[in-house]
């Protein structure tokens, strides 16, 4: 019989090296029922792969003993973000309590993030060129402390970013050599025996408007003579018929599968410095809950939403611990479980001494990336810049 995960489970198959990992399995079909069309993700296409004229991520794949045919439909960072937002929007609806790096622009346009949406997480730039209490944030105690964190001694991080242990991180965009921290979870979707369908995409203007013009945006200036420029036509600015022409029309597939991996042996990695041995097994029990929260509440749903035109709905789903032999036991975590178990470790890791900051690090941009933040939310798209 299946059980729900508790967090007494949890800590002993993390304890237990015979266990390698936590895997998450699901298949899909689409929301419009088997045979409707998916869109994959495209990728522009560069001049020197001239050849290969596919914007979709196609390869074969062995699958149960064959080679088939697969298209990507989410690769393992958007996954990842995926997790992100989920928990995010948990945090902002005071759902979950976790440590949190935010920036705050109060200006003509205000904006937020926090480090959840980082795109570098708790190493990236707009934290570098963030203040803290009036000083570079790298040159504080807990800036510093973040950039000194390493695979020996994550302590910091755990403290104030956990989730760049679970997703990954790299300190790219600072000089000198900096650690790594590979993720210690990862997810990805695919489908299966695409076949990829045609549709032609064109714009029939109500008017029929013809000329053409000079001039963007709202400011232009029309002229009845015939454009013979590309940037005179008409369709430029939204005006105008535009013919029909060949574009990309998603794929059809037998199904589609996600295999998410949280590893156990990744984390048994992690070092925390002097911390006291209970103090380092909560605190890997809480990164563990923390990857399931993030697994859970981004798809333990019946339905996936990965895109416009790429609606899913779970067929079939399986949780189960992996050991050695190939060894698998199989367990259930609802959404609100998920939350429950992660508060569960959380409150955990606090007894056992594990140094959490709860308490929101509040950060102003300095005045360059204020004036940066400012221009791209009110004035680059009326400048067209």
């Amino acid at each position: 019989m299946t059980t729900e995960l508790t967090l007494d489970a949890l800590r002993s198959k993390l304890g237990d090296p015979e266990w390698a990992a936590i895997r998450m399995e699901a298949t899909y079909q689409p929301s419009g029922g088997p045979g409707t069309r998916v869109y994959p993700p495209t990728f522009p296409i560069a001049r020197s792969a001239a050849k290969d004229k596919d914007r979709y991520l196609r390869e074969r794949r062995r699958c149960d003993g064959e080679v088939r045919e697969a298209v990507v439909l989410d690769q393992v960072p958007a996954q990842a973000n995926r997790c992100e937002e989920a928990e995010a929007r948990a945090w902002r609806q005071g759902a979950v309590r976790m440590p949190m790096l935010r920036m705050r622009h109060g200006g003509a346009a205000s904006f937020e993030l926090i480090g959840l949406e980082a795109p570098h997480r708790a190493f990236d730039a707009y934290w570098r060129d963030c203040e803290l209490d009036g000083a570079k944030f790298d040159r504080t105690e807990i800036g510093k402390a973040i950039l000194a964190a390493s695979l020996a001694d994550a302590t910091a991080l755990l403290t104030y970013d956990p989730a760049t242990l679970v997703y990954g991180g790299w300190n790219s965009h600072r000089k000198g050599r900096q650690a790594k921290f590979p993720r210690l979870y990862a997810s990805e979707i695919v489908g299966w025996d695409p076949e990829e369908g045609k549709r032609k995409a064109g714009r029939m203007d109500p008017a029929n408007l013809t000329g053409s013009r000079s001039g963007e945006g709202d400011e232009w200036s029309y002229s009845a003579v015939k454009a013979k420029k590309e940037d005179a036509k008409l369709s430029e600015i939204g005006h105008g018929n535009i013919a029909p022409d060949v574009a990309h029309g998603g794929v059809t597939i037998s199904e589609a599968t996600r295999t998410a991996v949280l590893s156990l042996t990744a984390t048994r990695r992690l070092g925390f410095g002097s911390m006291e041995p209970a103090a380092v097994q909560a605190a890997r029990a809480l990164l563990v809950a923390f990857g399931l929260l993030g697994d859970r509440l981004a798809f333990g749903d019946a339905g996936l939403w990965l895109r416009s035109g790429c609606d899913l709905v779970m067929q079939t789903e399986q949780l189960e611990w992996v050991g050695r032999g190939g060894v698998a036991e199989s367990f259930t975590l609802s959404p609100s479980a998920a939350v429950q178990l992660y508060e569960d470790a959380l409150q955990a890791a606090l007894d056992a001494g594990v140094p959490l900051h709860l308490e929101t690090v509040e950060l102003k941009p300095n005045e360059s990336l204020a004036k940066a933040i400012e221009f791209s939310l009110t004035k680059a798209e009326s400048t067209g810049e």
